[in-house]
């Protein structure tokens, strides 16, 4: 196990928690907790929500959630390299002899020097850590009626006034069909007022008027067919091709070689070359698929 999720764990069980309590208190799945404290960091969603994830968990576990924010994804750090050692008995012996001299000097020193003991005084208890401070967030969007998340929890549509949050850094995400995303990280120390202009998207061909009969699926590509709800994201190399949430029946169709990453693999149906190749995975657990 890494050290990230050595200090879950450790902190976890000193509070007393199961990971199904610990899950039930943060609203998420127990998969997630197991797979932040096994450190299956392939398991996760994407590492902004991913991150989001861990901020929540070390707060509720009275950790700072920064250090441990620095050791995600579990990169290793560097090996120190050993001091070359010094070689030679007789440098060796000579200090050992000066360290016990020295060592001797010093206890006799603190017993002739040494103050009379101190009156002991019991101190009281600790005072428990203070709960974080919450402030409320507003925010608005031009157009209206964008999807507001922040940490990847779904709080509404824009206009958007919500209930005061726990301060510190969050990640803030809008999204509107037929416009671009808007993702940022903000700090929330104080009532907070964010205003976004959303950029729409460029208009995406529009397929030919159905026949009679429905047209076949298009032979030697790639369609998603939208079954349920869904985040759907589509690159071909470093180039981003879609984004968004498309309509339930939506059909979207790419030429290979693609990478899909669905945050609801359960919601869309595959077709390749007119086949239908079954849905894209398991509902409810995100995951990236390659089409070669």
């Amino acid at each position: 196990m890494c050290e990230l999720g050595e200090r879950l764990r450790r902190a976890r069980e000193e509070r007393g928690l199961s990971l199904r309590e610990a899950a039930e208190r943060l609203a998420l799945k127990v998969q997630v907790l197991e797979a932040l404290e096994g450190c299956r960091f392939a398991e996760l969603p994407e590492p902004a929500l991913a991150r989001g994830y861990l901020r929540r968990y070390a707060r509720l576990l009275g950790l700072d959630p920064e250090p441990l924010l620095a050791l995600y994804p579990g990169a290793s750090p560097q090996e120190a390299t050993p001091p070359p050692r010094r070689r030679g008995k007789g440098i060796l012996w000579a200090w050992a002899l000066a360290v016990l001299v020295l060592g001797a000097m010093g206890y006799g020193a603190y017993l002739w020097l040494r103050p009379a003991p101190a009156q002991v005084v019991s101190l009281p208890p600790e005072t428990p850590p203070k709960s974080p401070e919450r402030y409320p967030l507003q925010v608005e969007s031009d157009p209206p009626g964008a999807r507001v998340y922040v940490d990847g929890f779904y709080l509404g549509q824009t206009p958007l006034r919500s209930p005061p949050l726990e301060g510190g850094k969050r990640h803030l995400r809008l999204d509107l069909p037929g416009y671009a995303p808007v993702e940022e990280e903000v700090v929330l120390d104080r009532p907070l007022a964010l205003r976004y202009r959303l950029a729409p998207r460029p208009a995406e061909p529009q397929a030919a008027p159905p026949a009679q009969a429905p047209p076949a699926l298009p032979q030697g590509r790639l369609v998603l067919k939208l079954e349920g709800r869904s985040w759907l994201r589509v690159m071909q190399g470093e180039k981003r091709l879609y984004e968004g949430i498309p309509e339930v029946g939506a059909e979207l169709a790419f030429e290979p070689p693609v990478e899909v990453r669905a945050g609801n693999p359960g919601a869309v149906r595959v077709f390749l070359d007119g086949q239908d190749q079954g849905l894209l995975g398991e509902p409810g657990k995100p995951l990236t698929r390659s089409f070669p």
